[in-house]
């Protein structure tokens, strides 16, 4: 898989095909938004959806610490979809995961759906938005002010839309803000997404889930 490489106030960063971005110099692995939970939420509600999505999901994750092997995996932010409380298999099957990678420091920023994810200390350490870690300001919602440090947030589901020939693709995509911040892609799944469009300063980056283009020009 083909990734690619930004650099946020000096700090390089790998955008990884598989939505996920990864900090070579502290051997960091981040991502955004893995919405644990959605299915079942969705199932209870009466909805056909099948099962087995937070099994797919954390098997991503687990394929992305084999492959990149980094010291430390940060969660930024919904990482949950619904109460750990109304749904105990997900704490249990969270904790039996955590345990599976013993070497690998966690670190989970608190985002806007993750209401009672404290439950999963001390096993995921848990961290409010703002975090400043190595260097990089960590968040789950993007700022709506420019901050004096690089950031990294979720929130958004960004995709971004193609156009050629008559067709029209949505893929997720890494969004470079002009302000020294960088918006992360949705990495669970039945997470949707929002269309982000051009804008000066802003440079879109969409996954194939193979590799990674380029849609605006420097």
């Amino acid at each position: 898989m083909t990734g690619s490489s930004v650099s946020l106030a000096g700090q390089v960063l790998e955008l990884l095909p598989e939505r996920a971005v990864f900090r070579p110099s502290t051997s960091t692995l981040l991502l955004a938004d893995l919405h644990l939970g959605k299915a079942a939420r969705f199932r209870r509600a009466g909805l056909a959806v099948p099962e087995g999505d937070n099994d797919a999901t954390l098997a991503r994750v687990d394929a992305l610490i084999e492959a990149r092997r980094p010291a430390t995996v940060i969660l930024l932010g919904d990482i949950l979809h619904a109460s750990l409380a109304g749904d105990p298999a997900l704490r249990e099957a969270l904790l039996a995961w955590r345990a599976r990678h013993p070497g690998v420091e966690f670190v989970a920023i608190v985002g806007n759906h993750d209401r009672d994810i404290r439950a999963l200390e001390p096993a995921i350490p848990c961290e409010d938005e703002g975090l400043i870690h190595q260097g990089l300001c960590l968040r789950h919602h993007p700022p709506t002010r420019p901050l004096d440090t690089p950031w990294l947030a979720g929130h958004w589901h960004p995709v971004v839309r193609l156009s050629g020939g008559g067709d029209r693709l949505r893929l997720p995509a890494f969004i470079e803000e002009r302000d020294h911040g960088l918006v992360l892609p949705a990495f669970g799944g039945l997470t949707g997404g929002a269309l982000v469009d051009k804008r000066a300063g802003r440079r879109r980056y969409v996954t194939s889930g193979e590799a990674i283009f380029a849609v605006d020009p420097h």
